[in-house]
């Protein structure tokens, strides 16, 4: 069986355990549902942006691209080919994801061989957390891919240039997440000892078309001071903390309760070993960013009030190296394990394939991925019922994503953002129906213009549903 026959396998796998579930299984949750409403409006209006009322869009774009163009605008020529909704949206991801697991065949193979590229595949297929972001309409697993093509340039075809376009991509596609690929691509350069300016400086070129079209694409006055103040602000301190050393405690003393970080941690032991011990160039240089890197993101997440995702990247990395330091530290101790009477390889095999066996079911019995189908439900409703109404949305963004009135107007409230629009029970115009979660609490001034102007029509998927007196 060749290694390109076992990795078509291990993609339809993939594919056919998404596909039951792909809607639900992660739920639609509000930075997806941001990235929806980006694509959508991008499409009928040119404008990369969240639209808070018919016509009306917030005076903050450029904050609002936590996922950045070279996800959200191929996501915009989808819609335009296959119609917009969010079946087509995790369509399009899953293409991202087998992109993914295809680049991590591709560089491991090149750089660590056919078994080790195989290996790396079938790891970064079986984590939960792939499937988790991978499936959302996010920007981690497209960065991801930029990432792995840029390392390809990098260290299969010794192009700094490529690669930094690459990186640069990567960079924009998530910022929270990829930023740091700066400063570690910089140190890693170092560490490689020579020519440093030149390679710096032909990675900072190729970085350059990457930060120019994002300047033109989420920047309606790229000379403002003010929008760069805006940016620096909002990437500062994304998550309304008030204070990062209270996160820091925290998450500190969060350490040995949480599985995915001692997991991860153990791996991340083997792969500096296997940096200690290995003697390729290329594969040190490799080694070199994604322990750095690593660090870099465990940092960021101890910032951060214990959000892991910062650190999915660096998981990822753990996992594509991990079946080459696994074979280099057992090759280098297999006299010590020689009373075992079987031989490295098959010591190798049989590890990596208890990972991912172990791996396969936390995937099917306790992965942390939410089931959700109540936005799904709701705006079934709401579409059928309600096609050409005017419908006022408070805070769910993933409802109002899905409804396919162009007379939607909506109130969201999302950490380190400013508020997203105005209730609309205070609008000029009261909306013929209202809309929101059965949890959300409203305002006394809100609930008195509820009871003198609407009746309540359904509950649906968890969302309470009113109509207008008059409708």
């Amino acid at each position: 069986m060749t290694d390109k026959l076992v990795l078509g396998i291990i993609l339809l796998g993939v594919i056919l355990f998404s596909l039951p579930n792909l809607n639900t299984w992660p739920r639609l949750w509000i930075d997806e549902a941001k990235t929806l409403e980006l694509a959508r409006n991008f499409l009928n209006f040119g404008k990369l942006n969240i639209q808070i009322a018919p016509g009306e869009f917030t005076d903050f774009p450029e904050i609002l691209q936590t996922t950045g163009y070279p996800a959200t605008i191929p996501l915009v020529l989808f819609f335009k080919i296959f119609g917009y909704g969010l079946t087509q949206a995790r369509i399009y991801m899953l293409i991202w994801m087998a992109a993914a697991l295809s680049m991590v065949f591709l560089l491991g193979r090149k750089l660590m061989g056919g078994s080790s590229a195989l290996f790396s595949v079938l790891l970064i297929a079986t984590f939960a957390s792939f499937h988790d972001s991978g499936r959302t309409v996010v920007g981690e697993i497209p960065g991801f891919v930029f990432l792995l093509i840029g390392f390809y340039a990098w260290l299969a075809r010794s192009s700094y240039f490529g690669a930094g376009f690459w990186l640069g991509l990567a960079v924009v596609t998530k910022p929270s997440i990829f930023t740091w690929i700066i400063p570690v691509i910089a140190l890693v350069l170092i560490l490689e000892k020579t020519e440093f300016f030149k390679k710096l400086l032909s990675v900072a070129g190729g970085m350059l078309p990457a930060a120019f079209a994002w300047i033109v694409l989420a920047l309606d006055e790229p000379f403002s001071k003010s929008y760069w103040l805006n940016i620096l602000n909002f990437y500062r301190n994304p998550y309304d903390s008030v204070s990062a050393w209270g996160n820091i405690l925290q998450n500190l003393r969060n350490i040995p309760h949480s599985t995915t970080l001692i997991y991860f941690g153990l791996l991340f032991g083997i792969v500096v070993l296997g940096r200690y011990l290995i003697r390729e160039n290329r594969l040190k240089s490799l080694y070199n960013f994604a322990i750095i890197y690593s660090l870099f993101a465990f940092a960021y997440y101890l910032r951060s009030p214990g959000w892991l995702r910062y650190i999915l990247i660096s998981e990822l990395l753990i996992l594509f190296l991990l079946p080459n330091a696994t074979s280099i530290a057992v090759e280098r101790f297999k006299n010590l394990l020689s009373t075992l009477r079987i031989s490295a390889s098959q010591l190798v095999f049989g590890l990596l394939i208890i990972l991912v066996m172990a791996q396969i079911v936390q995937l099917s019995t306790s992965a942390d991925i939410f089931y959700s189908d109540s936005a799904i439900s709701a705006s079934e409703l709401l579409n059928k019922e309600f096609p050409d109404k005017s419908i006022g949305v408070l805070n769910s963004l993933s409802l109002s994503v899905l409804l396919k009135t162009d007379k939607r107007s909506q109130l969201v409230e999302m950490s380190g953002f400013p508020p997203i629009g105005k209730n609309p029970l205070f609008s000029d115009s009261l909306p013929e129906v209202m809309v929101w979660e059965s949890g959300e609490e409203l305002s006394s001034e809100s609930q008195a213009v509820l009871s003198g102007n609407y009746e309540l029509y359904s509950q649906s998927g968890g969302y309470l549903i009113y109509t207008k007196n008059s409708y």
